[in-house]
C-alpha cells in the first residue's frame, strides 16, 4: 500500500479553541485501513475522510456546519480557512482541472488557488452540481461524494447586451431551448474580422411545444453566446488585440442585434449549422455554458486565442461527442477553417446548408443584405432623374440634410413618393440604412472625444460646471453606460441565482421627458469643454437626427 502522510498540526487558532468544546484538527492517521481522515473533530469524529486513494470522498455536514458555525462563518468559508494546502498534496490540482479551468474561471487567479475554492463549494455548496456543472463532473469523476442527482432550477440567466439596454438578464427555459447551432459570419475587410467571427446560437421556442418552424422563426428570443474581446478603452487598440492585452469574455447578444450589425451594418453573411444534440445533450450544454458565460476571464489576442479557439476548448469540455472527433483534436485559430472542419463531420447537420435558398428560408443563412440596399439604390436613383448618385456609398456620405433638399424640391419625385409603395419603400430602406451607419460613427466620435480627455477629467470638469441635478442626469445616462461599457466584468463562482441578480441591477431611466431637457444642458457643458474636438460629435448628432426628421417625413408621405 503506498504510503500517505500529513503533517499533523492544529486549524483552530487558540483563542477559538477556548470558545469551543470540540476544536477541529487535520489528522495524518489511518482511522481505519481503508479511511484517510484529513479534518477531524477534536472528540475524534471525523468530518471529511477519503479513502486510502483519495479517490472517494465522504463529508459529515452537521459537524461541518457546527463546526462552520461557532467559527462565525460558513462552511465554505471555513473549509477555505482550514485547509492546509501545503500538506495535502494528494488532494492538489491536476492537469484535468488546470485544463477545465482555464476555460470556466478567470485565468488572472491561480489554478491551486481556484483548485481549493471549487474543492470547498464542491464538499459545502447543496446546488454546487447546479450552479458549477463543469466543476461537478469533474469532482464527481475524481471524488464521488454525491450518490443522487440534485433537482435544479429551471430557468438558467444570461445577461444578454443590446444596443439599448445593459445589464439585461433574460432566464431561459431548458425545456424551449430547440437546437443549438454554430454560427459562422462571414470575413469582413476589418483586420480583427478577415477570417470570420464564430459563435453559439440558442435557438429557443415561444413554447415548450412549439413546431421546429415557430421555434426557428422565434428570431428575437434567440440568443447568441460567442468570445469577444472585452475593450476596457473607450476606442480599440489593434496592438493590444494582438499580443493579448484585452480580457476575453463569452458575451451574450440578442441574435436581431447580432443579424443588424453582421447583414446590415456590415454587409456579411451568417451561416448557421445545427449541432447533433440529444435533448439531456443540450440542457446540459446550455448549464455549461452559462457556468462560462458568468465565470470565465481570460487573455484575448486576435490572432490564436480568439473566438474561434476559445470556442473550440469549450465545446470540447462540454460535449465528449465533440472531444472525441479526431478532425477536431486540431484547435483551429482561424473560424473559417473551423467551420469547415466542424462541416465534415458527422456531428453537425451540414446538409442544412447545401441549399443556400433552402436555408435562407429554413433559417440556416442569413445573406448579406448589400444586394437588397444596392437595389434600392438604383430604385431610386433611376426614379430621381434630376439628382444622381455614383453609387450607394456616395449615396450614403452625402449630407442627409441636402439628401433631403434634393428630394423636396424635386415635385414629380414627390409625386411618385406618394403614389408608387414600391419606390417609397427604396427610399426608406436607404434612409434607414444611413441611419445604422450614423449610429456607429455618433459613437466612435463620443469615444474619441471621451479618450482625448479620459473619464476623470471630464467627470470632474462637468461636477464643477453644471448644476447638481444636471450632473446626476449626466452621471447616470451618458457616464455611467459609458463605465459599464469599459469597466471589467463582475466574474462569479458559477451560475448566480435570481436574488443575487435582482439586488444588482442598478439600471436608470433615461427617457423620462426631465432627463431629456436635463441631457441637452449635459452636451452644451461637454461642448464647453473643447468646443473644437466636440463639433464632430455634435455634427454627428445633429446629421442622426436629421436622417430620423427624414424618415418620419417620407412615411407622411405615404400616409397622404
Amino acid at each position: 500500500m503506498p504510503y500517505i502522510y500529513v503533517k499533523a498540526r492544529l486549524l483552530i487558532a487558540f483563542s477559538l479553541v477556548a470558545l469551543l468544546s470540540a476544536a477541529c484538527s487535520i489528522s495524518p492517521q489511518i482511522a481505519q485501513e481503508q479511511l484517510y481522515i484529513i479534518l477531524s473533530a477534536e472528540n475524534g469524529m471525523p468530518i471529511i475522510q477519503f479513502d486510502r486513494n483519495l479517490s472517494t470522498l465522504s463529508v459529515d455536514r452537521q459537524i461541518l456546519i457546527k463546526m462552520a458555525a461557532a467559527a462565525d462563518l460558513n462552511a465554505e468559508q471555513w473549509l477555505l480557512k482550514n485547509f492546509d494546502k501545503a500538506d495535502l498534496k494528494g488532494l492538489s490540482e491536476d492537469a484535468g482541472f488546470e485544463k477545465l479551468a482555464d476555460i470556466v474561471s478567470d485565468n488572472d487567479l491561480d489554478a491551486k488557488d481556484v483548485y481549493w475554492s471549487v474543492l470547498a463549494r464542491y464538499i459545502s455548496k447543496a446546488d454546487f452540481a447546479c450552479k458549477e456543472p463543469l466543476y461537478y463532473q469533474y469532482f464527481q469523476a475524481r471524488y464521488n461524494l454525491y450518490e443522487k442527482e440534485v433537482s435544479c432550477e429551471t430557468a438558467i440567466p444570461f445577461n444578454v447586451l443590446s444596443r439599448y439596454s445593459a445589464n439585461n438578464i433574460v432566464y431561459v427555459d431548458p425545456k424551449r431551448l430547440r437546437d443549438i447551432h454554430v454560427v459562422f459570419a462571414s470575413k469582413d475587410d476589418n483586420m480583427m474580422s478577415k477570417f470570420g467571427h464564430i459563435s453559439l446560437r440558442l435557438v429557443i421556442c415561444p413554447q415548450e411545444n412549439s413546431t421546429d418552424a415557430e421555434c426557428d422563426a422565434n428570431l428575437y428570443q434567440h440568443i447568441v453566446l460567442g468570445y469577444m474581446a472585452h475593450v476596457d478603452d473607450i476606442k480599440i487598440n489593434r496592438l493590444k488585440g494582438l499580443f493579448g492585452d484585452y480580457k476575453a469574455y463569452l458575451y451574450a447578444n440578442s441574435f436581431m442585434d447580432v443579424y443588424q450589425k453582421y447583414t446590415i451594418s456590415e454587409f456579411r453573411n451568417i451561416s448557421s449549422m445545427p449541432l447533433k444534440l440529444s435533448q439531456q445533450e443540450r440542457e446540459g450544454m446550455l448549464r455549461s455554458l452559462a457556468e462560462i458565460h458568468w465565470g470565465f476571464a481570460g487573455d484575448y489576442k486576435f490572432t490564436h486565442r480568439n473566438c474561434s479557439s476559445l470556442m473550440q476548448l469549450a465545446l470540447s469540455a462540454m460535449w465528449p461527442n465533440f472531444s472525441d472527433e479526431l478532425s477536431l483534436q486540431t484547435l483551429y485559430w482561424r473560424p473559417d477553417s473551423f467551420f469547415q472542419a466542424l462541416q465534415a463531420t458527422a456531428i453537425a447537420t451540414s446538409s442544412a446548408l447545401t441549399d443556400l435558398e433552402l436555408a435562407e428560408e429554413g433559417g440556416f443563412y442569413f445573406a448579406s443584405t448589400e444586394a437588397i440596399y444596392n437595389k434600392a439604390f438604383d430604385v431610386v436613383n433611376e426614379a430621381m432623374q434630376d439628382h444622381r448618385y455614383s453609387s450607394l456609398s456616395d449615396y450614403l456620405s452625402t449630407n442627409p440634410i441636402l439628401r433631403d433638399n434634393a428630394v423636396q424640391e424635386n415635385t414629380s419625385y414627390i409625386a411618385r413618393l406618394q403614389s408608387d409603395a414600391y419606390l417609397l419603400e427604396a427610399q426608406l430602406l436607404l434612409e434607414e440604412l444611413s441611419l445604422v451607419k450614423f449610429e456607429s460613427i455618433m459613437n466612435a466620435e463620443m469615444g474619441y472625444f471621451f479618450s482625448k480627455y479620459g473619464v476623470a477629467e471630464i467627470e470632474a470638469h462637468m461636477h464643477q460646471s453644471m448644476s447638481s441635478e444636471s450632473y446626476v442626469a449626466f452621471s447616470e445616462c451618458v457616464l455611467g453606460p459609458l463605465r459599464e461599457r469599459i469597466k471589467p466584468i463582475k466574474r462569479r463562482d458559477g451560475i448566480p441565482d435570481s436574488l443575487e441578480l435582482a439586488s444588482e441591477s442598478t439600471r436608470k431611466s433615461c427617457q423620462a421627458e426631465d432627463k431629456a431637457k436635463l441631457l441637452k444642458q449635459v452636451n452644451l457643458y461637454l461642448e464647453s469643454l473643447d468646443p473644437e474636438a466636440w463639433a464632430d460629435v455634435k455634427t454627428a448628432v445633429y446629421y442622426w437626427a436629421e436622417i430620423i426628421n427624414n424618415i418620419n417625413s417620407y412615411k407622411e408621405l405615404g400616409n397622404k
